[in-house]
């Protein structure tokens, strides 16, 4: 009976969001990715040569459509990494302030401030600054935007072009976030935090910046779960998802993934140094839900889409972030 009174609520909610100007994704036009199409395998050879894949790298596409992962030792260059891990930190203790840039999840005095304005930042005493970097489980967005040697990783060639066979058309790269620790994750699938046209038009992209450790909060992976159904109640997908959810559905959308991520194995990602882990929208995954004290996780992540396939402009809010 519930869920009978919960679909009926959806459904007058569908019709007021269309009075209120929301989307109905239903009738927006769109295309297939032929890696959720049911003949996906036997696509690869035809894909592999278009996209001039190696061998190699041609099987790491049936794995993608099997497993919903795969992984990679030598994508972006070993000195290019090594460089910008030397930099994750630089800045906590920067010269200047960088317009636009935040650290987030910095806490200070017991107190945690989801996004902190580098300003803000550097306006605490240097001791101040050096504990909340210690005691922190701190991330930064898009510092590709404002370090070089990021920027270099954002835009490597080597990686645009496998994930642009991937997407069978030219991929973009999107959103970069550098972790010094284990973050420590909730269980989620990237799809239902991205506003992506056609779903599923995404792909992750997690790089090591040095050894990862156990103990470290490594990431953790359902491989095969990328093919378990969309949660139901995000019904008018990529409005509905995570970022619009209320309280109670992100709950309930928890609840599904830790039941979706029940019937798979769990794998840790304990990555050497510039291994690269590939992986699907849907795909289950999250950090470890235990960081040693002291321990680093340095690591880059960027999520690659089509050109024109971020619709986060087309969707309305309020937004959960």
């Amino acid at each position: 009976m519930n869920s009978i009174i919960s679909k009926v609520k959806r459904a007058f909610e569908r019709r007021a969001a269309t009075r209120s100007g929301i989307i109905d994704w239903k009738n927006e036009r769109t295309y297939k990715l032929w890696f959720e199409e049911p003949d996906a395998l036997t696509r690869v050879p035809e894909i592999a040569t278009r996209w001039g894949l190696s061998a190699d790298e041609r099987d790491l596409l049936s794995k993608w459509v099997t497993d919903g992962y795969f992984t990679m030792p030598d994508v972006f260059g070993l000195a290019d990494l090594e460089a910008y891990a030397s930099e994750v930190d630089s800045a906590w203790f920067a010269d200047k302030a960088i317009d636009g840039l935040a650290i987030s999840d910095v806490i200070v005095d017991g107190v945690k401030t989801t996004h902190m304005p580098h300003s803000d930042l550097l306006s605490l005493p240097r001791e101040t600054r050096s504990q909340a970097r210690e005691e922190s489980n701190w991330r930064i967005g898009e510092f590709h935007l404002y370090n070089q040697a990021a920027a270099k990783i954002f835009r490597n060639k080597q990686a645009i072009r496998i994930c642009s066979a991937l997407l069978d058309r030219a991929a973009v790269p999107h959103f970069s976030l550098t972790f010094s620790k284990g973050s420590m994750q909730l269980l989620h699938q990237d799809t239902c935090v991205f506003h992506t046209w056609p779903m599923n038009a995404l792909i992750g992209v997690w790089v090591a910046l040095e050894d990862i450790k156990p103990g470290s909060g490594p990431l953790v992976y359902f491989p095969k779960s990328h093919r378990e159904p969309l949660f139901s109640e995000f019904d008018n997908y990529p409005q509905t998802q995570r970022r619009t959810s209320s309280p109670e559905q992100s709950d309930r959308y928890q609840e599904y993934i830790e039941q979706v991520a029940s019937k798979y194995e769990r794998n840790e990602f304990l990555a050497k140094k510039g291994e690269v882990l590939f992986w699907h929208g849907m795909l289950v995954h999250g950090g470890a839900d235990y960081v040693a004290p002291g321990s680093t996780r340095k690591s880059f992540v960027i999520h690659y889409m089509p050109e024109g396939g971020n619709v986060a402009h087309r969707v309305q809010g309020p937004f959960n972030w």
